[in-house]
């Protein structure tokens, strides 16, 4: 038999896949990409240390539109985790069609993580994943209904684990005597859509943006993020990395409308202008609105307020950047004005969350334990 196993490298799926090798199953894994989340590399690593074949599949734009309008509404932040839980196995469902394997399984343990774990939501997720009794979760199996191996007798639901609830102790435990797991993986923190620092960037965009794009989520973790009204976003550099995270922003061609704003006579922060009121990616011969004008001007003044002062008032002719937009690129002599003071960063999401507010991203945590019935 060969069974596809939804992989990230941690503990959970770990044990599913070594559960699954020990009953003399074929397991290929499964690790998903997302917008907000990329654990592919661990996972190989942990891949090849338990010998398994790894696919890596990357979700695109329909990620984006599942996160705009979930079916199954979202957790304490703006974590779809039942829809995204779903889109998952409905890429696994592919795989194991596409390479002739006889079933599913993940490491889900019922009752582990609150908004995705529940009895109730692991039994709509299986509905609506389209697996029927073609999805197993092993270390979980004795608790939950028996799936169509476990009926023909394909699989010993006696081999199967009951473990439940939240937790890792027993589960490491496990790992190191069942299989011999001498480095257990640490708890991840998960999805950046769980965390309280991240979230009001996501709410955002999704507030502003009947339908983001994936380039709209590739600008959220820049720099500082400031909204000017609801047609237009600064966002300003804080470090130098993140200028050069605009520069590759604006020069992409799937981009949202937008100008670059960069410093010319002065070493500054960068400032990407987003707004329906930029020109098109291929406009070479550029129109500057009123309304333009005005959003250049105030993010201008945005990109002088996280800048030191002692750098561009150091220039006799005053601050001046390069404004870049369509194809074409023009120089910008840059004002301060006092009332972009006023204008509020909408979160800083490079803090750690809070783990009593994070809990479907981190749903290892040790302060309970893991039973098995």
């Amino acid at each position: 038999m060969k069974a596809i196993v939804l992989f990230s490298g941690g503990l959970d799926s770990i044990l599913a896949a070594c559960l699954l090798k020990k009953e003399g199953i074929e397991v290929v894994g499964l690790n998903m990409i997302t917008p907000f989340h990329d654990c592919s590399q661990a996972a190989q690593k942990r891949a090849d240390e338990i010998g398994i074949e790894l696919v890596v599949r990357t979700f695109g734009e329909e990620y984006m539109q599942m996160l705009a309008h979930p079916k199954w509404g979202y957790g304490s932040n703006v974590n779809p985790c039942i829809d995204c839980r779903t889109l998952m196995l409905r890429v696994a469902k592919e795989l194991m069609e596409e390479i002739g394997a006889d079933f599913v399984a993940t490491g889900e343990i019922a009752g582990q993580r609150p908004n995705s774990q529940k009895i109730h939501q692991l039994t709509l997720i299986t509905r609506e994943s389209g697996l029927g009794g073609k999805l197993l979760r092993p270390l979980s199996a004795r608790v939950l209904p028996k799936t169509e191996m476990e009926i023909e007798g394909t699989i010993d639901r006696e081999h199967m684990r009951a473990f439940s609830g939240r937790g890792r102790v027993k589960l490491a435990g496990y790992a190191r005597q069942e299989f011999g797991v001498k480095s257990i993986p640490q708890p991840s923190s998960g999805c950046v859509l769980c965390e309280n620092s991240f979230a009001p960037r996501v709410r955002d965009m999704l507030k502003h943006k009947e339908q983001p794009t994936l380039w709209d989520a590739q600008a959220l973790p820049c720099g500082r993020r400031l909204r000017l009204d609801e047609n237009a976003y600064v966002v300003v550099a804080r470090r130098a990395e993140d200028c050069d995270r605009l520069d590759e922003l604006f020069a992409s061609p799937k981009r949202s409308r937008c100008v670059l704003i960069f410093p010319k006579n002065y070493n500054g922060a960068s400032a990407l202008l987003v707004t329906d009121e930029a020109p098109d990616f291929d406009d070479e011969t550029p129109t500057m609105t009123e309304q333009l004008e005005r959003y250049v001007e105030t993010a201008g003044a945005l990109a002088l307020r996280f800048s030191n002062p002692a750098r561009y008032n150091a220039s006799p002719e005053g601050p001046v950047a390069t404004l870049f937009w369509g194809k074409t690129s023009r120089p910008l002599a840059l004002h301060e004005d006092p009332a972009v003071e006023s204008i509020p960063i909408i979160a800083e999401p490079n803090r750690p969350p809070k783990k009593e507010n994070a809990s479907e991203s981190n749903s290892e945590s040790e302060s309970e334990g893991a039973t098995e019935s």
